[in-house]
């Protein structure tokens, strides 16, 4: 007896140092996986929901290299796994279907803005449902709500601030596995027919219990959603589907129990809890549906599994489109009340969190003039974030009685505070700012000169104008890009000459902006701009935006110098060069996209190669023929 409980407080230690190891395995793994594939695993530089060139790019990535396709047989095969499985009682099928449903949680540890990058790749299996929406992942967010309430609670012990609680969760469910598993062999050492011992006393499948445990602490470790700029991908809808599977296959397993030992399992069933225990009118509320179908406690066919677990998972999925958000009440109006008014400012005032800060300004500038007294005098606070959180919410009012208080905002001891006054001032439309932010040209802080232009820009009043064709060659303001932006929007026609020479003469022009100026100001000289740009732009951002310029505007005489630019050192402007070249569709080009089939840079080589198959003619079937070769 002693040497028996020995062995098993041995083997139990060792659970616990595999859990010690497999938890930090949980953590740190999918970093490195997900570094690994970022370096060697070639995917497009595209920020995934940006804009409709970002989606083309994305649908061109995936039609390339075939992965709807791959993506689409890969869930169905996963499908057929868990189908098949299930009809014949072979669990194993059932639960690595299960597993391979989960996978894409792990994209989450993606450190890329493409959401196929990296660790992302997983995600290939789930293709069909992201074809529909990315928001579709959101229909299990319900499961988050344990979540959250655990984390209110465990906010009160203060131990967050040494052990996140998503690794102790994630610990515990590898714990709880081990456990499971010892147990289990324990009982088969016994040779015990039933596993009712130790842990099995309080489940009756801690095993997959402790998957579940684990799979949940890890769909809420911290990701590198902080680079996700465009796109939200919820873990809830997989991990809901896969836990369904895993309790729907521990639900076989019981059958099949039943069927082997009789009364002796069914004695251990009534003892002993299925998963966890729970109060028995939760226990109760689970299996209602279960009495009321089919007025049994306990399902014994696979039908009934599949009617308990389909009612559970349609309830999870129908709460979930209104808690995650893909159905809403209808919004009622916002009663700006004197407390709400006063509630709100005070979180403005005195809020730690300078989102929350940022968030009560905004529901104050959304109740629009009831809340303008307040935020007038939040003016004076002592704190430059109150006052500067303030003053933007102001500009939203576009009343001329904010108008003063702005103003003497422009002489704020804090340059963060007279920036957002003036961009706040621009945006009320007052002629009456027009002089204190020309006075602020002179400002000599970090992009004031900046955000005077661009408010100057934003009032669209005559007098502006030549301050605005001023700022374009004043190198001590530093806000070229802004003006010229401006002058374009305003349609002034004065400014062509200042613009012409600032594409031609200034080495730092922004040319992608003095190009755009020109083109609204129906001058043929923008053309002239993006040509110069896209050969003398000071970096590769100007250059491929001069690229995507002469593209838009299907400008002829630029297609020479988007040839040159196939050669060009950055692989950003050669990629936006063949971008270009594609709207064009032009033969001329055939012969300087053979050679890009060959460029070191597979986002290039993959736009060059659809580009020759959208020209078409013989000559560029041919040169995607010869490279095939």
């Amino acid at each position: 007896m002693r040497s028996g409980l020995k062995h098993f407080s041995f083997l139990a230690l060792l659970a616990v140092i595999f859990t010690i190891g497999l938890t930090f395995a949980s953590i740190e793994l999918p970093r490195l996986l997900d570094t690994f594939l970022a370096k060697n695993v070639e995917t497009p530089d595209v920020a995934t929901g940006l804009n409709a060139l970002s989606d083309y790019k994305t649908e061109l990535y995936l039609r390339f290299l075939h992965l709807r396709l791959i993506g689409y047989i890969c869930l169905a095969v996963i499908v057929i796994m868990i189908v098949v499985g299930f009809i014949t009682e072979k669990s194993g099928w059932t639960s690595a279907g299960a597993l391979l449903l989960f996978l894409p949680i792990f994209g989450h540890f993606a450190a890329t803005m493409f959401f196929l990058g990296g660790l992302g790749f997983l995600r290939l299996l789930w293709l069909p449902f992201l074809d529909v929406s990315f928001r579709l992942f959101r229909l299990g967010d319900i499961i988050n709500l344990p979540y959250n309430i655990l984390q209110d609670l465990y906010a009160f012990t203060g131990l967050g601030r040494w052990l996140k609680l998503s690794y102790l969760v994630t610990g515990l469910g590898l714990l709880i596995f081990f456990l499971g598993t010892l147990t289990w062999f324990y009982a088969r050492m016994q040779k015990r027919g039933v596993a009712d011992l130790w842990v099995y006393r309080f489940s009756r499948h801690p095993q997959y219990l402790g998957w579940i445990v684990w799979s949940y602490g890890v769909m809420f470790q911290p990701s590198s959603s902080n680079i996700k700029l465009s796109y939200e991908l919820s873990n809830s809808l997989p991990w809901l589907l896969s836990t369904m599977i895993i309790v729907g296959v521990a639900m076989l397993e019981e059958v099949k129990m039943k069927r082997i030992f009789g009364d002796a399992y069914e004695t251990y069933r009534r003892r002993a809890p299925f998963l966890f225990p729970l109060p028995r009118f939760v226990a109760g509320a689970f299996n209602l549906p279960l009495r009321l179908m089919f007025k049994k406690p306990y399902p014994e066919r696979k039908r009934e599994i599949v009617a308990l677990l389909a009612f559970h998972t349609v309830l999870c999925l129908g709460i979930s489109t209104f808690s995650g958000g893909l159905i809403s009440w209808p919004a009622k109006k916002r009663e700006a009340s004197v407390q709400q008014i006063k509630d709100l400012a005070q979180v403005l005032k005195d809020a730690d969190n300078r989102g929350e800060r940022r968030r009560a300004a905004g529901l104050l500038a959304e109740m629009g003039e009831p809340a303008m007294e307040s935020l007038l005098a939040l003016l004076e606070d002592k704190d430059a974030i109150v006052r500067a959180y303030s003053a933007g919410a102001l500009g939203n009012l576009k009343s001329e009685r904010v108008v003063p208080p702005l103003i003497a905002l422009l002489n704020d001891a804090d340059s963060y505070v007279r920036r957002t006054a003036a961009d706040s001032l621009g945006r009320t439309g007052s002629s009456q700012a027009i002089q204190p932010l020309i006075e602020a040209l002179e400002d000599p802080a970090r992009d004031m000169a900046n955000a005077a232009v661009r408010a100057l820009g934003q009032i669209k009043h005559p007098d502006v104008i030549p301050f605005l064709i001023k700022a374009l060659d004043n190198a001590a303001w530093k806000a070229t890009d802004a003006a010229a932006q401006a002058l374009g929007e305003l349609g002034a026609k004065e400014a062509i000459g200042p613009l012409i020479q600032c594409f031609e003469e200034m080495p730092d022009c922004p040319y992608h902006l003095a190009g755009g100026a020109l083109w609204k100001l129906n001058s043929e000289r923008a053309v002239d701009a993006w040509i110069t740009g896209l050969k003398k732009g000071s970096w590769w951002y100007p250059r491929a935006a001069c690229a995507a310029e002469l593209a838009r505007n299907k400008l002829e005489k630029g297609l020479p110098a988007l040839q040159e630019a196939l050669k060009d050192e950055s692989p950003e402007v050669r990629r936006a060069a063949v971008l270009a070249l594609m709207e064009f569709r032009s033969g001329k080009t055939v012969d300087a996209l053979r050679e890009a089939l060959a460029d070191k840079d597979f986002e290039v080589r993959m736009y060059a190669k659809e580009t020759l198959k959208k020209i078409g003619t013989p000559e560029a079937i041919r040169a995607l023929e010869d490279r095939k070769d």
